[in-house]
């Protein structure tokens, strides 16, 4: 469990530099359609997950960044911390445990699918291409690098969607701004891991 917090407290050190490298921008594409906070909501989670976790009890690392990332303002708050809590709750029982219990979190936690704009187009097909690594029997360093990448090209193909609730908004040829941020973050998670490998 050392090693597992190890790594969560090492992956919300760089997942906190590398959403505050970008706050401006997903704040500017947040404000295309919306009200332009979304780069500040989600680093003030990952921000809030990064203290919980550093002084969290052994063992207890992801469950304390969970539920501190869950209570900031905002969405896809909310998500990361249901999907960060169902992850620790199986932690043990290794990583395609771990890949499937946080896209299932994902999936009963927001009625978004692929296609509507939203988060979910970056981190359901990127947990799913890790199960489909993990399962043939490779590392945790490829899955994560491979789930990274299919997450940032994700991310980018959401500036050819139409917004799901209102077609008429003008963030069409913008991608999401939480899809963007799930592909920043799982970046980082994927750099932590190799890391660690």
């Amino acid at each position: 469990m050392q090693q597992h917090d190890a790594i969560v407290r090492a992956a919300l050190d760089r997942i906190v530099i590398a959403l505050a490298e970008a706050r401006e921008e997903l704040d500017a594409l947040d404000a295309v359609a919306d009200d332009g906070n979304h780069g500040f909501n989600i680093l003030a989670g990952a921000t809030a997950a990064q203290a919980a976790a550093a002084k969290a009890d052994e063992g207890q690392a992801l469950a304390a960044a969970a539920t501190a990332w869950a209570a900031e303002e905002g969405g896809a708050n909310s998500l990361w911390g249901a999907m960060g809590t169902a992850a620790s709750r199986v932690l043990a029982q290794g990583p395609v445990a771990i890949v499937d219990a946080a896209l299932k979190a994902l999936e009963s936690s927001t009625d978004a699918a692929i296609g509507d704009k939203s988060i979910v187009d970056t981190l359901a097909p990127a947990l799913g291409d890790a199960h489909v690594h993990l399962e043939r029997g490779e590392t945790g360093l490829d899955a994560a690098a491979h789930a990274a990448g299919v997450a940032e090209e994700a991310a980018v193909e959401t500036a050819a969607f139409e917004d799901r609730y209102d077609a008429s908004t003008p963030d069409l040829g913008y991608p999401d701004p939480g899809a963007s941020s799930s592909a920043i973050i799982l970046s980082a998670i994927a750099e932590v891991i190799a890391e660690f490998d």
